[in-house]
């Protein structure tokens, strides 16, 4: 069974983000992957690890400037700037792809109708869990999150 807590986030947001989305912890060996790759002879380059980072309303790659822009447009750029969330499961309990797609159901049940959520899958512990990050702003109408 999972295990999730959340946090408001008052100091960063790019913090918050660079620590969720850190390849160190994120990446993983995709041994079906580059199987798959290997045996396409149409394939030249090789895929050997996959980020298991996903932005819902926002783009993984860029969520603080989409997180950002939203904040800006509804004028609420100070305070809480984001709300930290974590889910983590049990050893042995998931496999790393199960983890991140358990997360990213979660997070557009719970958040996604209304807000920018980062999810990120760290498998650099022996529990892999998922890092949430919730921008405080909505997309939709510029309320804070309560």
């Amino acid at each position: 069974m999972a295990v999730t807590k959340i946090w408001t986030i008052k100091d960063s947001l790019q913090r918050v983000l660079d620590y969720a989305a850190n390849p160190d912890k994120t990446e993983y060996d995709a041994l079906a992957q580059t199987l798959h790759y290997a045996e396409n002879d149409a394939k030249t380059k090789l895929n050997e690890s996959a980020q298991l980072v996903t932005g819902i309303h926002c783009r993984a790659d860029h969520a603080w400037e989409d997180m950002r822009a939203v904040q800006e447009r509804f004028g609420k750029t100070d305070g809480v700037v984001a709300l930290h969330a974590y889910q983590s499961f049990r050893e042995g309990e998931v496999t790393p792809e199960q983890c991140h797609e358990i997360g990213v159901a979660l997070a557009r049940k719970v958040w996604g109708g209304r807000f920018q959520v980062l999810v990120a899958t760290h498998m650099n512990t022996d529990n892999l869990h998922n890092h949430f990050v919730i921008n405080s702003v909505s997309y939709v109408d510029g309320k804070k999150y309560e």
